[in-house]
Order: structure tokens, then C-alpha cells, then sequence
């Protein structure tokens, strides 16, 4: 649940709506109590003038009507009242106050908020307090101390402060001796222009304080029932709103599980509206690239199986003559082999001829004889000869064509390793993307880590690739060097065996003169003789020729095994990698 994007932002509006709406309460309980504060000293203002001037009047009127003098209104004879705790007095006009004033003073207590309205002299001298204040006494302190309160000296720094001061107003903030925390606001009394003392109102602060915690209650409670329906609608709001960011997520888990033709439905215009567009945007580019890099590919590794296929074609067919060259090398040593007996058949007869010059005719004949079937050997050598040669030259035609073959594959290496590139740019690019897209581009990084393993497994295979073409490449120069070799053998040997040629038609025209003339019998012989040495030594080194070029053939063979394993083996790898 807490994963849930709609979720964090509503929590975290919810705090920022708990801190504000806290400092609102705080500022708004407090300004309210400044204003209940203000309209109450206003009010106590007003009452306590007001209460001023009537108490003055009052005196004023007595002093008019002839009930007092002036010298009377201000008489700070105070008489004791014995057997009183505290001590109260009385002086001339208590009397006549009580009966003037204590209704009036009553009147002020029907606001709750006042508890006592009363005059005082300069002295803080109480004349008449209030009805709830002057019941009779009781003998009780504690009783007396709050039901009868009148006739005494309030001379408290708070109470003289109140009957000595001469400003407009005072207010003073103390606590009553009944342990009440009270406001005093004082307006002096003047008596035809003295200062005769003062009208105190005492306003009760417990009263006040509970009106403010009441209505710090009140603020709360509405406060948090508005918490909670903005908490139940901003979760409503931002949980809609959310919707199609919750749409985007999915499609993108779609995407990176393979279906690449996902497209985010358009349902707005804002930022989130925008977000999808550009998605799709994003996906549409994405998409169209990876299918082009998808069939680049593919037409690379069609490629690479045909040049495989076209490389096992060929070397099926280097296979085939250097099986046929083996076959002829072998036929040719075989060849060789009964020449050279022939040669050294040829030298023994020589011999004899030497020894016995009576079978010289005999002899004749049968070197006649002899010279012609060696005649017919040595075409047929020269014939295989040339068999041998061409055979060599197309093998060495083949191992070019297979070189230039590697060297193509060589490039279409080059190209996968571009395209490995591309594909690693591409992933990187990806990367950035999702990076970019935050919270909603993590699935979008699973299709770039695949694109980035993707290419790391082409770049894994086209090192294996290369190195199997190199291994190619340096067992067909190898085989190209052979063959060249063996194309120098061959012509050496086809030169040799055009001696071999030649000197039988030498002996055979030898023998022809031998048998015209048996006087030159001795001449012919030595030459015969010579010729056959020669003849022997060359046989030799055809038959040497004849072996080399066998082994040849056969290392031929062995190498163009290796190149048609290697091509298996490569094709192997293509399959498996498509």
C-alpha cells in the first residue's frame, strides 16, 4: 500500500495540511483572544467611565442637595469596626451610599464576566460593595472573607493603584485574595474638580480563559473534521488523478515482458497527458528501431550462413581434389617407382653389353624394346605429370577463393561488431531514458539491460567468430604455400621427366645405332651407360619429387578437414546465437 505514488502525495499533502491547519489554530486562537481580550478591555473601559461619572454625579448631587458638605464626601476619618477579621470601618456617608449606589453597582454585575463594580476612595477605601458582597457576617473568616466584603481598606498595591491613579484609565492584571485571576480597570472620580478616588470594575479571568478554550475546542474539532474530509478528498482526487500514471505503469510492464506494440490511451491534456504521448512516442521510436536492428540482424547472419555454406561448399571441394591429388601422387610414386626399376633394369643391360659384346645385337633389341616401353612410361608420367599439375593449380585456385572468403567473413565481422556497438549505444540510451523517466522507467531498464546483454553475447560471439576465421585464414596460407610448393615440384618433376623423355629417345636412337653399326658399339655403350646413370638419378629425384608431393597432398587434406570443422562448428554457433 505504501508503494502507491497516490498514497505518498496524500500523506504527505496531510501533513503539510496537519502543520498548517496547527499554525493557523495557534495564530487564530490567538489573534481571537487578543480581540476577546481588546472588545473586553473596551467594554470594561466603558463601563468603568461610565460608572465614574454616575458615582460622581451622585456625590456631586448629595453635596448639591445639602445631605453632605464637601468637607463630609472627603473624610478619611475612618472608624473601626471592632470584632471585625478583617478590619472594617464605616465613615459619615456609608450610609447613605449603601442606599444610593449599591443598586447601581449591582446593575454592572449582570454581565458574568464582571465580579464586583465598586467605589473606592484615594485611600482604597470601600464604602458599599456589592449585594453578593455585603451579606451579613457570619463569624466565619473564610465565609466572611467572600460574602461580606464591604466597608474595608483595600490598600493593596492593585487597590491603591486603582484609588490613587488619575489617567483615564487603568487596568491591572492580579490575583484576588480568593485566588482568582482578575483583570481591575479603574477610571478616577473627580468631585467638583478633586480627585475624590476611583470606580473600579474586576473582571474575572477564568471566565475569559474558559470562553478561549472553548473556542480553541471548537477551532480543533472543526479543524480536524475539515482535516478529514480534505485527507478523504485529496486521496479521492490524487487517487483518479493517478489513474492514467497506473495505466502508463502497466503498459511499460507489458512492454518489458515482450509486447512491443503496447500503446498508452491519451485521456487528458496536462502533464500526464503529455507523459503518455511522449511514451508512446518513445516506444514507437524504440520499437521501429529494434526491428530494423532486428533485421539487420537477420540479413547479417543470412549472410554469415551463406558465406558458411558457400566456405563448406568449397571446402567440400578443396576436399574432393585434394583427395584426387592424393590419389594422383600416390599413382605417380607408384609410376616413378616402376621407371626407376626400368632405369636400373636399363643399367644392368648396359652392363652386360659392356661384358659381352657378342650379344650385342640380342642386347639391342631387347634395350629397343626396353626403350619403348620406358617411352610409354614416361608419357604416361608426363600425362600424370600434368594431371598432378593442374590438379595442384586448382587446389590453389580453391585456397585463394577461400581466402578471399575469409576476408569477406573478416568483414562481416567488422559489421557485427558495428552493429554490437549499436546495439551497446542503443542500450545505453535506453538506460538514459528510463533514468530520465524516473520511477516509471525502471521496467523500461529491463528491456535495456537485455538490449546490453543482447550485445555483449554478439560481441562474445563474434570474438569466437574471428578467431576461428583467423585460425581459417592461417591454415589456408599455410595450404597455399604447400600448394605453391607443390606447383614447384611439379614442374620440376614434369622437367625431369621431359629428361627422362629425351634420353629414351637418345637410347633408342643408340640402339638403332648399334644395330646399323656394331663398330660403334663400344662408343654407344659408354653413352648408354652414361644415359642410364643419369637416367637412374633423375628417378631418383622424381621419386623423391613424387613422395613430397604425396605428403603434401595428405597435409592438404588434413588442413582442409580443420577448415570444414571450423565452418561446422561456426555454423553451429550461428543457429544457436539465431
Amino acid at each position: 500500500m505504501t508503494r502507491k505514488l497516490s498514497v505518498k502525495i496524500s500523506f504527505i499533502l496531510i501533513v503539510v495540511m496537519i502543520i498548517i491547519m496547527s499554525l493557523f489554530t495557534v495564530y487564530f486562537v490567538k489573534a481571537r483572544t487578543i480581540n476577546m481580550e481588546a472588545e473586553l478591555l473596551e467594554k470594561g473601559r466603558i463601563e468603568a467611565l461610565t460608572g465614574a461619572r454616575v458615582m460622581a454625579h451622585i456625590i456631586e448631587q448629595a453635596v448639591a442637595n445639602g445631605n453632605f458638605t464637601i468637607a463630609e464626601m472627603f473624610d478619611e476619618n475612618y472608624v473601626a469596626i471592632p470584632g471585625t477579621d478583617p478590619q472594617k470601618f464605616h465613615t459619615r456617608y456609608d450610609k447613605y451610599l449603601d442606599s444610593a449606589i449599591r443598586d447601581i453597582e449591582d446593575e454592572f454585575l449582570k454581565d458574568e464576566q464582571v465580579v464586583f463594580a465598586v467605589l473606592v476612595d484615594r485611600n482604597g477605601y470601600l464604602p458599599t460593595h456589592n449585594s453578593k458582597y455585603s451579606l451579613p457576617l457570619t463569624g466565619d473568616r473564610e465565609k466572611d472573607k467572600v460574602g461580606n466584603r464591604t466597608k474595608r481598606l483595600f490598600n493593596d498595591p492593585v487597590g491603591l493603584a486603582a484609588a490613587k491613579n488619575r489617567e483615564p484609565l487603568l487596568k491591572q492584571v492580579y490575583n484576588r485574595d480568593t485566588g482568582e485571576r482578575m483583570w481591575d480597570i479603574s477610571a478616577p472620580v473627580y468631585v467638583h474638580g478633586k480627585h475624590w478616588g476611583g470606580f473600579r470594575i474586576g473582571y474575572s479571568m477564568v471566565k475569559t480563559e474558559k470562553k478561549i478554550a472553548a473556542l480553541r475546542f471548537q477551532i480543533i474539532i472543526a479543524m480536524m473534521i475539515m482535516l478529514l474530509v480534505a485527507s478523504v478528498t485529496i486521496y479521492i482526487v490524487l487517487n483518479r488523478m493517478v489513474r492514467p500514471l497506473l495505466a502508463l505503469t502497466r503498459a511499460a510492464r507489458r512492454i518489458s515482458e515482450g509486447e512491443l506494440e503496447e500503446e498508452v490511451l491519451i485521456q487528458s491534456n496536462d502533464e500526464i497527458g503529455t507523459l503518455a504521448e511522449a511514451f508512446n512516442t518513445m516506444t514507437t521510436v524504440i520499437v521501429k528501431n529494434l526491428k530494423e536492428e532486428i533485421e539487420k540482424s537477420s540479413r547479417l547472419i543470412d549472410s554469415i550462413r551463406e558465406a558458411i555454406g558457400q566456405l563448406s561448399v568449397s571446402s567440400s571441394h578443396l576436399q574432393d581434389i585434394s583427395a584426387k591429388q592424393s590419389a594422383g601422387a600416390t599413382a605417380q610414386s607408384l609410376t616413378v617407382e616402376e621407371v626407376s626399376e626400368a632405369a636400373q633394369n636399363i643399367a644392368t643391360t648396359a652392363k652386360q653389353i659392356m661384358d659381352t659384346a657378342l650379344d650385342v645385337q640380342i642386347i639391342a633389341d631387347n634395350n629397343n624394346e626396353s626403350c619403348t616401353n620406358g617411352t610409354v612410361h614416361v608419357s604416361n608420367a608426363i600425362d600424370g605429370m600434368g594431371r598432378l599439375k593442374g590438379q595442384v593449380q586448382g587446389i590453389a585456385e580453391s585456397m585463394l577463393c577461400l581466402g578471399e572468403n575469409s576476408q569477406k567473413i573478416g568483414g562481416i565481422i567488422e559489421i557485427i561488431d558495428e552493429i554490437s556497438d549499436q546495439t551497446n549505444l542503443l542500450a545505453l540510451n535506453a538506460a538514459i531514458e528510463a533514468a530520465g523517466a524516473g520511477e516509471a522507467g525502471k521496467r523500461f531498464a529491463i528491456v535495456a539491460k537485455e538490449f546490453k546483454r543482447l550485445a555483449a553475447r554478439t560481441v562474445e560471439a563474434t570474438m569466437q567468430i574471428r578467431e576461428l576465421i583467423e585460425e581459417i585464414q592461417k591454415s589456408t596460407n599455410s595450404t597455399i604455400m604447400v600448394t605453391e610448393e607443390g606447383i614447384k615440384g611439379v614442374d620440376n618433376a614434369s622437367s625431369l621427366v621431359d629428361k627422362v623423355q629425351m634420353a629414351f629417345f637418345t637410347i633408342i636412337s643408340m640402339v638403332e645405332e648399334t644395330s646399323r653399326a656394331a663398330k660403334e658399339i663400344a662408343q654407344a655403350t659408354q653413352n648408354q651407360t652414361a644415359s642410364c646413370e643419369m637416367m637412374a638419378s633423375a628417378m631418383n629425384q622424381v621419386k623423391d619429387v613424387a613422395k613430397e608431393v604425396e605428403m603434401n597432398a595428405m597435409v592438404t587434406e588434413c588442413s582442409i578437414a580443420e577448415i570444414m570443422a571450423s565452418a561446422d562448428k561456426l555454423k553451429n554457433q550461428i543457429e544457436q546465437e539465431s
